[in-house]
């Protein structure tokens, strides 16, 4: 088979084009691990054309935004990883601002997420829970003993 069959037997899904929901689609059981296994990529899939109606397809569309939100969280993760391993030899103005830098990729990410996968999507729930534990406002410890 050469290249160009390949190209001709990838047929876009017309439901996915059209926007049609598909109640058992993948997107409802995407979750975090499903991304972060890491799988080579050989060079003629990297090379590969695609047709613009696949290219742009819901389901490519989607997986394009799973791949963005994924790589937001872990660099938020790993900033905070890399925070705590640290902490005692940075100053407190720098500890901050590693610490917004933390939080301000893990609200990008939600924010992708929250506007785009389906509130029943594992990875968004995987997201926003993080955030919640990490950074939520609420869960600051309120300093009573300092003076105003």
């Amino acid at each position: 088979m050469s290249d160009e069959d390949d190209l001709e037997d990838e047929k876009p899904d017309m439901r996915s084009v059209l926007g049609f929901l598909n109640q058992n689609e993948w997107i409802y059981n995407l979750n975090i691990g499903n991304i972060m296994q890491i799988q080579p990529i050989s060079m003629k899939d990297f090379m590969q054309e695609t047709s613009d109606e696949l290219e742009l397809s819901r389901d490519s569309f989607l997986t394009k935004l799973a791949i963005l939100i994924v790589t937001y969280f872990c660099m938020s993760t790993e900033m905070r990883f890399l925070l705590q391993s640290r902490a005692q030899y940075l100053k407190p103005e720098v500890k901050k601002e590693r610490e917004l830098e933390s939080e301000f990729w893990h609200a990008k990410a939600l924010e992708i997420a929250c506007t785009f996968l389906p509130s029943e999507c594992p990875l968004l729930n995987h997201v926003l829970l993080s955030y919640q534990k990490h950074h939520d406002p609420t869960m600051q410890p309120i300093k009573e003993d300092e003076e105003c």
